[in-house]
């Protein structure tokens, strides 16, 4: 009884502080998700976009993704917008949420022919250090010469590596059109010019906007479908397992103090060694029978509320994230009062 006391108190512990983290995150997602949709509402999508970005962070759920993607549309950044309706199409499929699957894959399919396309070439023997940046944002090396998607409009192209000059190009790329733009050999820098190569904190903070163009392929076109507010189910859940985990526990727990109590009367009546004189023998017996069933009981209700309470965990820990990685394990833990589990790891 006390190790099984023991797992569930420091699960129900883990449990709760779980809770209160995902319940702040989610009001914050819930009600920035809500004010960008008013303000999608009243076709103030330039303000709309933040909002519904800002929740994204807090709560990664497909309707926010969807929504935003809808706001980087509405506003003329149709590369970031094609990104996450394809990532949304990823997600919905395996949620098998098909209406916002086919939702996704409608707009997607709708944006290809405005998207700009650019193609950035680079030398073939590169200097070392040398990094590409597309709006102040480093380019992956694997990404030069590959055709990329990229949103309309004016970009600055720049190149640089220790000890040379550093390449500038302004550009403006056109809807439906493709543009090459190719980094020529970077000259060496005099020793008296200061050096003008961007620091790599600079643009390492920024999100690139390119998103590489996949290989063709037959897509399915869908209806429109009408974007709902984001869902939150593994997140209800895991609460629900872990108040029904933590109600389990406490009936078990009272069990636990009616055995108890039945024991101690039976140890009052027939003594320490429970050895019960003729006349309280019956009594005795049916104290002792009862303290034992209650204890059963207790033993049996706490242990499920315990498991309960880990399953919820685990489904909270494991809820499908894009944006951030969570790893956790349970171990044994052994103490001078026994032994318990303990969550180890990062979430």
């Amino acid at each position: 009884m006390r190790r099984v006391v023991g797992v569930t108190l420091l699960m129900s512990a883990v449990a709760g502080q779980a809770y209160a983290q995902s319940n702040d995150a989610s009001a914050a997602a819930e009600q920035l998700f809500n004010e960008g949709r008013e303000l999608a509402s009243a076709n103030r999508w330039t303000e709309a976009c933040p909002k519904f970005e800002a929740s994204l962070r807090h709560d990664p759920a497909l309707g926010t993704r969807l929504n935003l993607a809808t706001c980087y549309e509405h506003i003329g950044k149709f590369a970031r917008a094609w990104g996450l309706y394809h990532e949304s199409i990823d997600l919905a499929r395996q949620a098998g949420d098909v209406k916002r699957r086919d939702y996704a894959q409608t707009h997607a399919t709708a944006l290809e022919p405005r998207l700009a396309k650019l193609v950035i070439t680079a030398p073939v023997k590169p200097s070392v250090g040398f990094v590409v940046r597309w709006d102040g944002a480093p380019i992956e090396a694997g990404a030069l010469g590959a055709a990329l998607y990229a949103d309309a409009g004016p970009h600055t192209l720049t190149a640089s590596a220790p000890g040379f000059r550093a390449f500038t190009q302004a550009t403006t790329l056109v809807e439906g059109r493709t543009e090459t733009l190719a980094v020529p050999d970077l000259t060496t820098a005099s020793l008296r010019e200061p050096d003008i190569t961007t620091s790599p904190a600079e643009g390492d903070a920024a999100t690139p906007e390119l998103v590489r163009v996949p290989p063709p392929g037959p897509q399915k076109p869908a209806s429109i479908e009408p974007v709902v507010a984001p869902s939150s189910t593994r997140t209800y859940a895991a609460i629900g397992l872990g108040a029904a985990g933590l109600a389990t526990a406490g009936v078990g727990f009272l069990f636990g103090a009616k055995a108890r109590s039945n024991f101690g009367d039976a140890k009052e009546l027939c003594v320490t060694n429970l050895t019960c004189t003729p006349a309280d023998y019956d009594t005795g017996k049916q104290l002792i029978r009862d303290a034992r069933f209650n204890a059963t009981i207790s033993t049996v209700l706490v242990a499920a509320g315990g498991a309960a309470i880990v399953t919820g965990i685990v489904v909270f820990l494991t809820r499908p994230s894009t944006h951030e990685q969570r790893a956790a394990q349970i171990v044994p833990v052994a103490h001078e009062r026994g032994a318990g589990l303990a969550l180890m790891g990062r979430f």
